[in-house]
């Protein structure tokens, strides 16, 4: 049956023949044109190469131009946030203490709450503020030259001030006894600083206090018996003499100084150098410069910049001030710090910028 099939539709079996040599054709034919195409060739020309190799490079190139650029970019962002945020540290911390200058001292506007000078082209900025409400009146005179205990209290006097008052009655005069306590919760030796009324004053150390009756003597502190009393130092040599008269005070104050050293901003406080702290780097300048107004007339006033306060000498300020200087007449203090910042490659960023503060406790006058 099977047999009688395929000889009466042999073209059936020619038709399959065929199509099975097509695929095994074609496959030959690829062959041959691989072989003429790549094997037949024994390289590529040298125009060829020098080609590659110039598109090579110049995608090489814009490659590493994009990555520089893209690094420099990212750079100088980072230099640009070191610099705002340096002038940010300076401005928040010195101005922050501004804003505090003279707190405490409202019953003296002559007081030298800031003091400013010059160092090395750079400025130097004491700010001062009370540690202790109120403050002690010199009773008795306090020449220069001597190592003299300071009076305090004097009911043998007519200074003003300078009355016992022993209110709790313990024997201590109250505003003595408020001063003591706060020497002995506080090291035993704290440094006060005494002052003229008229710009003049100096620190030392206040170690103790002599109660005496009437006639001199040494007494211990019993009610109705202390006449006078004084504050003790530490053999201080006075610089001034301070008079009795009502101006000269004693304060306990805290002074905190900053200075320009090796491109760093320090502050120091009270004067102890041992504990200098490092505030702020980078910085290539700082300037401090106050902002006066005194009056010229009962109907006029003029504006006067200072770099030295209280004034030195004609230099001091962009004119001679016409009259005595006082800090309650400070309208406002001018920060000017300028930052230097270098990254890796040896550029650098400079910017300068400036910020008015105003000592809010100039209103108390």
């Amino acid at each position: 049956m099977e047999k009688k099939y395929i000889q009466s539709k042999p073209h059936l079996l020619d038709l399959d023949k065929s199509s099975r040599k097509i695929p095994t054709q074609t496959f030959y034919v690829g062959i041959y044109l691989f072989k003429q195409r790549f094997l037949c060739h024994k390289g590529i020309t040298l125009g060829e190469l020098l080609t590659g190799t110039l598109i090579a490079s110049v995608i090489i190139n814009l490659g590493f131009m994009g990555f520089s650029w893209c690094r420099q970019m990212y750079l100088q962002d980072q230099q640009s946030n070191d610099v705002n945020q340096t002038l940010r540290n300076v401005f928040e911390v010195v101005g922050s203490d501004i804003r505090q200058a003279g707190e405490g001292f409202a019953e003296d506007p002559n007081f030298p709450s800031l003091v400013i000078s010059e160092n090395s082209g750079n400025s130097e900025i004491g700010i001062r503020r009370s540690l202790l409400t109120g403050s002690l009146p010199v009773c008795r005179q306090v020449v220069s030259g001597t190592s003299d205990a300071v009076v305090v209290v004097d009911a043998t006097g007519s200074v003003a001030g300078c009355d016992v008052i022993d209110e709790d009655n313990n024997g201590w005069p109250d505003n003595l006894d408020s001063w003591r306590d706060y020497r002995i919760s506080n090291g035993a030796t704290i440094r006060a600083f005494i002052y003229d009324g008229t710009g003049n004053g100096e620190f030392f150390e206040y170690t103790g206090e002599g109660t005496f009756a009437t006639d001199g003597s040494s007494v211990t502190p019993s009610p109705d018996v202390v006449a006078s009393a004084s504050i003790t130092t530490d053999s201080h040599t006075w610089e001034n003499t301070y008079e009795a008269n009502g101006s000269s005070r004693i304060y306990l104050i805290e002074e905190r100084r900053y200075r320009l050293r090796n491109n760093n901003l320090e502050l120091i406080i009270d004067d102890e150098e041992s504990q200098t702290s490092s505030i702020v780097g980078n910085l290539e300048s700082f300037k401090v410069i106050a902002h006066i107004q005194q009056d010229l007339s009962a109907d006029s006033s003029q504006r006067y910049t200072c770099t030295v306060i209280p004034p030195e000498d004609s230099t001091s300020c962009d004119a001679n001030l016409p009259n005595p200087y006082v800090w309650s007449q400070i309208r406002f203090i001018e920060i000017k710090p300028k930052v230097s910042i270098s990254d890796t490659s040896s550029s650098s960023v400079e910017t300068e910028q400036s910020q008015k503060v105003f000592p809010r406790n100039i209103l108390n006058y």
